[in-house]
C-alpha cells in the first residue's frame, strides 16, 4: 500500500515545486530588460503572484487551503509559539529595493523546504505537498505582516482574479 502512494505523492510534490519555480519565473519575467515596456512591481505584486499560484496549485491538487490557514492561526496562537520562529522574515531586507527582498524571502522558504526534507529524511516525518505549502504559505503571511500588507484586501483581489480566470474559462468551452 505504501508504494502505491509514493509515486503519487513524488508527483503532487514535484507539482508543488514547478509551481514554486514558476513564481520565481513569473517575477522575473515580469522585471526583465527583456520586456517593450519595463513593468513597475514591488513587494505587493510579487505577493501576490505568489499567492495566485498557491491558491491554484491548491484548487488543482486538492490542498485544502483552509486547513492550511487555520493550522498557521493555530501556530500564531498558540503559547508555544517556537515553531512559528522558524518562519520569521531575514531582518537584511533592503528597504529601497521591494523585488530583492521578495527573491530574498523565496531563497528563505527554498532553504527551509530543504531543511526539513533533510529533517524527515532523518526521521519517520513525511515531507508531502501539504508540508511545503504550510511553509510556503507561512513565509508568505509572515512576510504580508512584516511589510504592512492588508491579508484580506490581497485576498479579494486574487479571488476576483481567479473569478475572471473561471469566467473567461467557460466562455471559451461555449
Amino acid at each position: 500500500m505504501m508504494e502505491q502512494n509514493e509515486p503519487d505523492n513524488k508527483t503532487r510534490l514535484d507539482s508543488f515545486f514547478d509551481m514554486f519555480d514558476a513564481v520565481e519565473e513569473d517575477i522575473s519575467q515580469l522585471v526583465s530588460d527583456d520586456n517593450e515596456v519595463a513593468a513597475e512591481i514591488g513587494g505587493y505584486e510579487c505577493l501576490y503572484i505568489a499567492f495566485s499560484n498557491l491558491r491554484l496549485y491548491c484548487e488543482n491538487s486538492g490542498v485544502n487551503l483552509e486547513q492550511i490557514k487555520d493550522q498557521y492561526q493555530a501556530l500564531k496562537e498558540s503559547p508555544a509559539n517556537e515553531e512559528s520562529e522558524s518562519f520569521a522574515i531575514q531582518e537584511d531586507l533592503v528597504k529601497t529595493n521591494e523585488v530583492i527582498n521578495f527573491c530574498k524571502l523565496l531563497e528563505q522558504i527554498e532553504n527551509s523546504l530543504s531543511a526539513f526534507e533533510q529533517r524527515c529524511k532523518n526521521s519517520e516525518e513525511v515531507f508531502d505537498e501539504w508540508n511545503g505549502v504550510f511553509i510556503m504559505y507561512s513565509y508568505l503571511r509572515n512576510y504580508c505582516a512584516k511589510e504592512e500588507v492588508d491579508y484580506k484586501s490581497l485576498q479579494q483581489e486574487i479571488s476576483q482574479l481567479h473569478a475572471e480566470m473561471k469566467k473567461d474559462e467557460n466562455s471559451q468551452e461555449t
